[in-house]
């Protein structure tokens, strides 16, 4: 099975090995979900490539030639003003998108893509995700000797504004679903892979916090953020910018819950640093001592 790689580059067909650190994020924004008696709604349109209802339209698309051996596609997630949808990491208030594409044909290996998130909300409903217009993009390796003929996804979004909606859907893209433009741009829109060096992350001498050193020389060009994430339980407050020192920018990153039985700090983050609407990211950072 392929497995995730929890920097936002690579993820399985249904992201099952990485849902367990989220799960209990993700149970909580689903009781959020169905609080109000709401049940998910179905795919209910004649092209099965998408949904549509007031909240939001979804569009799965996927690119005529194949790239390097691999079928591209893209969900395209199209809000109406005010919705907003969540990231891989939501938040404390949002739920992960779950996207299963294992019932295409002749794939051997899934990724999925996703570009930055920004934070919104405040206080309880702080998450991080997607206003107005995003996709998600997929990388589907063709088994050898096979072909994929047609992208196939089930989905489960929810989509936020005074209430939260769950939506599911199952989608279908054919031959008829081509548009290499669109999967183009989900493409050019993912962050971009980090050199070596770019971060540096410490653990702080109290073990309450890390701290991460971004190599930025971007100073006044648009706020900067930074997302941690790490498999196996570990969950990160929002991180509080501390200094600009030497062409860095230093950040504390509260360590909010920790696995089982597990003192100290984590053996390796994962970092996306954003700065408008652009990301960089880099996976399996080594967390040093404290210096």
């Amino acid at each position: 099975m392929h497995i995730y790689d929890p920097a936002m580059r690579r993820a399985p067909a249904a992201n099952l090995p990485h849902i367990a650190p989220w799960v209990r994020r993700a149970v909580a924004g689903l009781a959020v979900l169905l609080c109000c008696g709401l049940a998910p709604v179905l795919a209910a349109d004649n092209d099965a490539s998408v949904f549509r209802n007031n909240e939001v339209t979804l569009r799965l698309v996927r690119a005529k030639e194949p790239v390097d051996g691999a079928v591209r596609a893209a969900l395209l997630v199209d809000l109406a003003p005010g919705w907003k949808t969540y990231w891989i990491d939501p938040g404390a208030s949002g739920v992960p998108p779950l996207i299963d594409l294992s019932r295409t044909a002749g794939f051997q290996t899934i990724d999925q893509h996703f570009p930055p998130p920004h934070r919104f909300g405040e206080d309880m409903t702080r998450a991080n995700g997607y206003e107005g217009d995003v996709a998600f993009a997929f990388e589907l390796a063709v088994e050898p000797g096979e072909t994929i003929e047609t992208v196939a996804a089930s989905l489960f979004l929810g989509v936020c504004k005074d209430i939260c909606i769950p939506v599911q859907a199952d989608l279908a893209a054919g031959t008829q679903a081509t548009d290499d433009e669109a999967v183009a741009s989900a493409f050019a829109a993912l962050p971009t892979e980090a050199a070596d060096g770019a971060f540096e992350v410490s653990g702080a001498a109290d073990g309450k916090s890390l701290r991460v050193a971004v190599i930025d020389d971007a100073d006044g060009a648009g706020a900067p953020d930074l997302f941690v994430t790490s498999a196996g339980g570990w969950y990160f407050d929002e991180p509080s910018r501390v200094s600009r020192e030497g062409g860095h920018i230093v950040y504390d990153v509260p360590i909010a819950e920790r696995p089982s039985g597990v003192d100290g700090r984590p053996e390796a983050v994962d970092l996306l640093f954003t700065r408008e609407g652009k990301g960089l990211s880099a996976t399996s950072v080594r967390v040093s001592p404290a210096g």
